[in-house]
Parts: structure tokens; sequence; C-alpha cells
């Protein structure tokens, strides 16, 4: 038969190591990876090192070049400006110095330096006593009104005695005449006043315009209180001036009265 093996084949195919079949283990490349690494940085030292190597001195990049005297320019003169034309600058005025303010300012000099804010204050208060001072009405309570506008605390039998039960008295007006400094802290002041009184409490009477002096003082906190009650005293006796009468001259109101003037 052609196709019949031949006896040497038969030979061979039985001799065949089946273990030479199998997949051969790979290698371990870690080697191959630390063998590159060190490669690499041999690579960089190397450069690092030819670069240090290749460098030019500092003496061959600047050369030093000398200087003689001669190379030294020599310094040209300022030119100077004569005196004739110099321009003088404008003076600037200047502000005087504040003055400085006083230390240690006593009560006494605060009180001058305001006296006639002072004054005000306690020619205010002695008015508005001695109007509710010399207002006498049923209806209202005397002594609260007295006491807020004194700043004193009035004894129980400290009241006005009337000759009826119906008698009123009002206060039509109150000016303050003058307000005189009796000590550092203590006033006097005149008021002048005038009042209506009924005394059946239907009939009024308009009274004379009446002289009142009140005593105040003015306390730290600047606070002004009575020290007395006011009281009526006789008006000044002033001598009269003569009025002559060539410059007399009438006007009429609108009422039909008619006035006396003086010629302007």
């Amino acid at each position: 038969m052609p196709n019949a093996p031949t006896p040497s084949e038969d030979h061979l195919s039985e001799h065949v190591p089946w273990e030479n079949l199998t997949i051969p283990p790979q290698q371990d490349r870690r080697f191959l990876v630390y063998g590159l690494a060190a490669g690499l940085i041999v690579a960089v030292l190397g450069v690092v090192v030819v670069r240090q190597l290749s460098r030019p001195d500092v003496s061959d990049v600047l050369p030093v070049t000398p200087i003689t005297t001669e190379s030294v320019e020599t310094p040209q003169p300022i030119e100077t400006v004569p005196e004739q034309t110099l321009q003088p600058l404008p003076a600037v005025p200047v502000a005087p110095p504040e003055p400085e303010a006083p230390q240690n300012t006593s009560e006494a000099d605060l009180m001058a330096a305001d006296l006639g804010g002072i004054r005000r204050q306690v020619a205010g208060r002695a008015e508005w006593l001695v109007l509710e001072f010399f207002t006498v009405d049923p209806s209202e309570p005397w002594r609260e009104r007295v006491e807020t506008a004194s700043g004193l605390r009035l004894p129980p039998e400290v009241t006005p005695d009337t000759p009826s039960v119906p008698t009123v008295s009002y206060v039509e007006w109150t000016r303050t005449r003058s307000v005189d400094q009796t000590g550092d802290d203590t006033f006097l002041a005149s008021v002048l006043i005038r009042r209506l009184v009924a005394t059946d409490g239907v009939t009024f009477e308009r009274l004379p315009t009446e002289w009142v002096e009140v005593h105040l003082t003015m306390e730290a906190d600047g606070t002004v209180r009575a020290t007395s009650l006011p009281r009526i005293t006789a008006p000044p006796q002033d001598s009269l001036l003569p009025l002559s009468d060539q410059d007399l001259e009438w006007f009429t109101d609108p009422t039909g009265i008619s006035w006396p003037s003086s010629a302007p």
C-alpha cells in the first residue's frame, strides 16, 4: 500500500515529549524596568556634568576694562543765576494759633461766660412762680402749682387767706424787670405783674401794676429754684420829668378813642 507509514515515522512519533506542547512561562520583566530606570538616571547625570564642565568662566564672559583718569569726564561748572533775576516768592499769610482752652475752669468762670443765659433762666423761673403764686382759683389746687413752680416743699399751713370763699385772683400778665446777682449762685429777680381780683367771685377789679421780688439760686446741675416765696414790694419813687405840651398831637384808634402822642 502506498500510504502506509514507514517504520521510521512510527518511531519518531512515539518519542515526542508532551511537556513541550505546553506554553512556557513568561520571563520576569522587573529586571528590565529597573535597568531602564538606571540607564535614564545615568543619562541625566551625564548631561548635568557636561553642562557644568562646559560653562564659561565669569572672567571670560565679562572682561575687565581698566579705567584711566583720562577717560573720566570733568564735571561742568553749574551756572549761577544773578541775584537781580531772582523773583521773591509771595508771602503766605500764616493763621494765628488758636487760643488754648483754659484748664480747671471754675463754676464762677462758667457762670460769668454765660451770664446772659443764666439770667434768662432765672427770669423765666421767677415769672412762672409769680404767676402760680398770685393765681387763686377754688377749682385748682394752689399748693401743688406753687410747689412745682418754686421747687420748694411748703408746710401744710401755707395757703392764701382770702376774705371770702369765692374770692379769685388772676394774673393778667407778668414781666421780669431785672435780675441782680447777689452771690456766686444766688439771684434777686424783680417781677412786674398786673392782676384781676374779684372778692365775690363775680365783680372783677384790675389792680395797679405790682412789684414782686423773688430770691432764687442755681444749683450745680443747672437747676434754678426759689429760696423764698414771692413778696409784693413798694415800687421805687422816681422823679418825674415834665413833658412839653408844644409837640403833642392826637391820633384816634379804630374804636374812636383819641390818644395823645408826642411828635417825632
